[in-house]
């Protein structure tokens, strides 16, 4: 394993080899504060991430994936399915030796923190699900690129050209590989098995994570609660970071406090 600085003050990179594969992890490396894991979604990196890790490095020790073949990792030889993904996010977790960090993903993000959550409670102090996929009601390819194209009308166009760059990074025919394993995965099972507690956050103008879809996975989870945004798309890390800190403050400072050792709280918008 290797560093690289980054850009970001307060932060570096570390590559890793966990298993067969190689991630990049973008972290504040403080580890006396509590820890927060951060999944990047289908097609994306550690970078959809940034708006989001410099708000919440102000009082957690935050670390960004960028897992198999996504950001600058190498690609695996075949794309790699949610369950396989789940347990690069575990490897993580061992070989950095991080101490029970809430994860949190987004998007497709989601299904790989359910999965991972849902095989190694033990882990985790707790999961956060940001615009989780993949809502039942649309699940195809033709439904779910429709959504995310009404999506990216209503997104910045900073988050915009992030995505554009990582797609292209990502190519055509491995990211048609990924979204069948995506549409193949069921988050509300993996989420029932979750007992950990757990928060699911929507924008209240998010086609591809519906409000019903939402609140069937708060129902089915043995311990979770709903936080919606108002007036917000799909990318809530990029579009509104702080609202997104805030809104999962309550969350991460009840979780906080049931860990041993020092205690600190949520930023504040």
């Amino acid at each position: 394993m290797f560093w690289r600085t980054v850009s970001a003050a307060g932060s570096r990179t570390r590559r890793l080899q966990v298993g067969d594969h190689a991630v990049d992890v973008r972290g504040t490396f403080a580890p006396q504060r509590p820890q927060v894991l951060l999944v990047h979604g289908l097609g994306m990196s550690g970078e959809y991430f940034q708006p989001l890790t410099d708000v919440l490095a102000a009082t957690h020790d935050v670390y960004a994936l960028d897992l198999p073949g996504y950001g600058k990792t190498p690609n695996p030889e075949r794309a790699l399915s949610i369950s396989k993904l789940s347990e690069v996010v575990a490897g993580v977790v061992t070989t950095l030796e991080l101490d029970s960090p809430v994860v949190v993903g987004h998007s497709m993000g989601c299904q790989i923190v359910a999965d991972a959550v849902a095989t190694h409670p033990e882990m985790f102090a707790g999961y956060v699900l940001i615009g989780p996929t993949v809502d039942p009601s649309a699940r195809s390819f033709l439904a779910q690129s429709s959504r995310l194209m009404r999506d990216t009308l209503r997104e910045p166009p900073r988050n915009n050209f992030i995505v554009f760059r990582n797609y292209v990074r990502m190519g055509p025919l491995r990211y048609l590989h990924t979204v069948r394993h995506m549409l193949a995965d069921r988050t509300e099972e993996s989420i029932q098995r979750c007992t950990i507690p757990g928060l699911v956050v929507r924008g209240g103008n998010d086609p591809i994570a519906s409000a019903e879809w939402a609140r069937q996975l708060v129902d089915l989870a043995p311990d979770a609660s709903l936080v919606e945004i108002p007036d917000a798309p799909h990318a809530l890390q990029i579009h509104r970071p702080k609202e997104l800190a805030s809104a999962c403050a309550p969350f991460l400072a009840a979780v906080d406090g049931e860990r041993p050792g020092p205690q600190t709280t949520a930023p504040r918008a």
